[in-house]
């Protein structure tokens, strides 16, 4: 049974020993980390959505906040399991749902992958352009044709570091995340000072009330589904397994690390911006609140650090969401379900250089037809702004997948909390929400990001045709006490 096992992973690409063809123990835990992290855009989902989960619940904000951190606590706890047990991947969900649940599943997860990230690339590439006009000049940013080419420039840079190496990608990642998290918590730290030193008129003093929940369920499900994707992102480090040190442990850990120090962040600003300014008020400003915060804090130039602070935000998600698009469209041409030119990769640099270079090349064209065109334009916003439906599945997937993976392992309670009932539970969360905010948006404003997920449909129905052995192999046996991983035992001491 055990070489079974074995052989059967080795032959599918899973848990073994396989030559990798990217750059082999290129981060260490506090880089993963640190993508973990700046791939959600702190700042930047701040600035845009604070105001907005504000407007539905009022300063019960930090609730939703907690709230939606359990959930996605779950799923990284799945992403630890899954990345231990089954094997990093470059595949990251796309690799484990196919081996561990279904084929098709899984491939319509990487699928959805790559399209979350090609129109978010579209749509978060727009304001590096505007904060940037801002920086030099507030009135330019009001111009479509010098956005489009102030967002393109930032573009071609992320994607020149991202082509060019993990490590370089690592330490940029490192510079914008520093800036952005010094700014943050220094303006919270004057604005609490503000509140309990000097008292200032209209402030309000942090109250227990704001971290429990006790408006209407419609309320609570129009918040959540805000509050949730302030979280979304940090799945990029399930995408870079094959280029980590200590590849087993090291990215499970950090997406655990990640999420926490990213409720930290989120209530510390949320908590400071609330304390110090009226609910009217931020309900007024909600379009950019994070800008409005600062200009209350310090004069002009200073408070443009918190502009500063959003740039680096944005540009930073925009290169950790390009990583995760072009390592799981280069896995799955490895798998022979894509293109092989998505698989090639570059001799020196390590990267699946040509395969980053397409998705860029149709980000980039989106970038100048969502601000010069205004029917393609409207499509492609659309689909951005309903992307959470492609992430709910994929995230969903990912938690019942972990359940489904370790059932017959529920002897140790750890595994049992952490590795099935939690993912389980947060898996099926996440997929009501998709489904609420399919009905919420309604058919005619989600019809663009569900067209973008099903014209997966045909391409998986071509290389289910093409490549028959890959869509008909066996998917890997749950693990029991019985069955190796790679054929050797894991390590289970350090265990969530």
């Amino acid at each position: 049974m055990q070489n079974y096992i074995a052989r059967l992973r080795r032959d599918i690409g899973v848990g073994s020993e396989r030559s990798t063809r990217l750059k082999a123990n290129a981060l260490n835990f506090f880089d993963n980390t640190v993508i973990g992290v700046a791939s959600t855009a702190p700042a930047y989902s701040l600035a845009a959505s604070l105001g907005g989960i504000v407007a539905v619940v009022g300063f019960m904000s930090p609730a939703l906040l907690l709230w939606n951190f359990v959930p996605m606590i779950g799923i990284a706890c799945a992403f630890y399991y899954l990345n231990k047990y089954v094997g990093p991947s470059a595949g990251g969900v796309y690799s484990w749902v196919s081996t561990s649940l279904n084929r098709y599943l899984g491939y319509m997860s990487g699928w959805a992958i790559a399209a979350a990230g090609i129109l978010f690339l579209i749509s978060g590439s727009v304001p590096a352009g505007t904060y940037t006009l801002a920086l030099i000049n507030p009135d330019l940013s009001d111009n479509p044709v010098l956005v489009s080419l102030v967002s393109a420039a930032w573009f071609i840079v992320v994607t020149f570091i991202v082509v060019r190496g993990i490590e370089i990608t690592a330490k940029f990642q490192w510079v914008l995340l520093l800036i952005e998290y010094v700014v943050l918590l220094v303006f919270a730290g004057v604005a609490l000072y503000r509140v309990y030193g000097v008292g200032v008129p209209g402030s309000t003093p942090i109250h227990w009330s704001w971290f429990t929940f006790h408006g209407s369920l419609a309320d609570f499900a129009s918040a959540t589904t805000i509050a949730l994707f302030f979280y979304w992102g940090f799945d990029t480090i399930t995408n870079l397994g094959e280029e980590s040190k200590d590849a087993r442990n090291n990215p499970g850990w950090a997406g655990v690390t990640s999420v926490i120090a990213l409720l930290i962040i989120f209530l510390v600003v949320s908590i400071s911006v609330q304390a110090l300014i009226p609910e009217e008020e931020i309900v007024k400003h909600q379009d950019d609140i994070l800008s409005y915060f600062a200009g209350l804090l310090a004069p002009h130039p200073w408070s443009d650090l918190m502009i500063l602070s959003v740039l680096s935000s944005t540009v930073a998600t925009l290169e950790t969401t390009l990583l995760p698009s072009a390592r799981v469209s280069y896995e799955m041409a490895v798998d022979r379900v894509l293109p092989e030119v998505f698989g090639k990769v570059h001799p020196s640099w390590k990267t699946p250089h040509i395969g980053t270079l397409i998705i860029a090349a149709i980000s980039f064209i989106g970038i100048f037809s969502i601000n010069l065109s205004s029917s393609v334009g409207s499509f492609l916003e659309n689909a951005a702004s309903n992307v959470g439906i492609m992430v709910a599945y994929y995230y969903g997937i990912s938690g019942v997948t972990s359940a489904w993976f370790l059932r017959k392992r529920l002897t140790d309670w750890r595994i049992l909390v952490f590795g099935f009932v939690l993912p389980l539970l947060s898996g099926l969360y996440l997929v009501a929400v998709g489904i609420i905010v399919l009905l919420e948006s309604g058919f005619s404003s989600s019809l663009p990001a569900l067209v973008a997920f099903a014209l997966g449909l045909p391409v998986m129905a071509y290389y289910a045709f093409k490549n028959r052995a890959w869509f008909r192999s066996p998917e890997v046996p749950a693990l029991s006490e019985d069955v190796l991983v790679g054929g050797a035992k894991v390590d289970q001491s350090g265990d969530l």
